[in-house]
């Protein structure tokens, strides 16, 4: 190196020194921001929280920068810019993060032999900007943005707990910007088909990709965790599957709700088997068909075997006594159908306690399984294999043998049989279902909950892909 060459070379470190901000500048530029509302803040309940968080998390810095370093980038910064590009992987939409505005500023910010030297006066507000897209990246991993009970009141969601304070310190202090947004998503195999799926519409383009794009979202709704062992019901599909781990170790098609008696969507845990059952005959079905027709008919109830039992105790009523025409003597009388080869819930129910009052159970018209379309059922659902289903959730308790089981389905005394092990029961509404060969199998939707969902994503305009 020539002595001129090293006096350049000197002259320019001094220059790069002598332009090391300390950090302690933002301070009152970060500070005054914090105490503000800022525009780019959502105005929504969410965005009250999020931005409550930031306040908090820079207060606990003491109001330092956390993606500026004096005028330059951090390794985190570059990071959370990669990671708000790779929203487009979950299906979210890169832009609701800002994030052509920080590449902007940060391209407007280059400088031939410094790198990126961000101006003063902006670093505050780029780094509050950066800090609450980190949060609403986080927020919309955790289907915090949008609710199935926009959908339907019936589709009940699990809300996701999470400590986005510590998480962003996380992401920070230690440098893990990937690692803690990444870890929000969901790891089920149907989530991670979904994003394949997503990256194969975008390059071939089929027409699927608002019905990718809601289904990826009800996955983000639906349980991180459905548990070892698990029922996953997809009410589009007609379609039952026992899981264990990511392998089906038992499928079959099952009968749902009509689309004006519609089986709702939640998630809650199997405790026990009801063999040779009752139907307690629910009260709607009581005096919309079942009064009726005993008006009409009055061998109806006999011929049926239904049994009529009075308000107190389990009584069981002479019906000859009954005036049907006569609306208060009929008023607290509840109906039951007593166990048999044709009671509607045919020899088998399994039982998964819910304020819905809606569970799994056999039926005595297996040909509707045949039907394509099997939107057929009053709310709950029917199975299609009732006999394998009670073999597998009693599959731990030996005394309960293939032919036992067979013997006290056709007993006519009901029974109750309590599992050892509770087992989750999810009940979803997946339009678009990744099959074991990695293809899309796009269902039918027929309760209209893809018109809805898309109408409000479109209204949202925030998760478009």
């Amino acid at each position: 190196m020539t002595c001129r060459a090293l006096v350049v070379l000197v002259a320019l470190l001094i220059s790069a020194c002598s332009h090391t901000v300390d950090n302690a500048r933002h301070v009152d530029g970060i500070k005054k921001i914090a105490a503000s509302n800022p525009r780019w803040v959502d105005s929504d309940r969410l965005g009250r929280k999020l931005w409550t968080i930031e306040r908090a998390f820079y207060e606990k810095r003491q109001y330092m920068p956390a993606w500026v370093d004096g005028q330059g980038t951090t390794p985190q910064l570059k990071d959370l810019i990669q990671q708000l590009h790779y929203s487009e992987k979950h299906g979210l939409e890169p832009a609701r993060y800002r994030v052509g505005e920080f590449e902007q500023v940060r391209e407007q910010s280059q400088q031939k032999m410094k790198g990126t030297v961000f101006p003063l006066e902006r670093v505050p507000e780029l780094d509050a900007k950066m800090t609450y897209a980190y949060l609403r990246y986080a927020a919309d991993l955790l289907g915090w943005s949008s609710s199935p009970q926009q959908v339907d009141p019936n589709w009940l969601d699990d809300p996701k707990q999470d400590d986005l304070a510590a998480r962003l310190e996380r992401a920070v202090d230690g440098n893990r910007v990937r690692e803690t947004l990444e870890e929000l998503a969901p790891t089920h195999p149907q989530y991670k088909g979904l994003q394949t799926a997503l990256a194969g519409e975008r390059a071939h383009p089929t027409g699927h990709l608002e019905q990718i794009l809601m289904n990826l979202e009800r996955w983000r709704w639906a349980p991180r965790d459905l548990g070892d062992r698990y029922i996953l019901i997809n009410v589009p599909a007609y379609q039952l599957q026992v899981m264990e781990g990511e392998r089906p170790a038992l499928a079959m098609r099952v009968i749902v709700g009509q689309p004006d008696k519609r089986t709702p969507l939640f998630s809650d845990e199997m405790t026990y088997v009801v063999f040779s059952p009752y139907w307690n005959i629910p009260e709607d079905i009581l005096k919309n068909e079942t009064l009726p027709r005993v008006v009409k008919d009055p061998d109806y109830l006999s011929r049926n075997n239904i049994e009529v039992v009075g308000t107190s105790g389990n009584e069981v009523i002479d019906p000859e006594g009954i005036d049907w025409s006569d609306e208060s003597a009929t008023k607290g009388l509840r109906f039951r159908q007593a166990p048999g080869d044709e009671n509607a819930l045919g020899l088998v129910k399994f039982i998964f306690p819910n304020h819905f009052n809606v569970y799994l159970h056999d039926t005595p018209t297996d040909r509707l399984f045949f039907k394509e379309k099997r939107a057929l059922s009053h709310g709950c659902i029917r199975v299609e294999n009732p006999v394998a289903l009670a073999e597998y959730v009693l599959g731990d308790q030996t005394q309960w043998t293939d032919e036992r089981i067979s013997a006290a389905m056709h007993a006519g005394t009901e029974q109750a049989v309590t599992l050892k092990k509770k087992l989750p029961v999810h009940i979803g509404y997946w339009t678009a279902w990744v099959e074991p060969d990695g293809s899309v199998t796009y269902t039918a939707d027929p309760y209209g909950f893809d018109k809805i969902h898309a109408r409000l994503r479109a209204a949202a305009g925030s998760v478009r892909g």
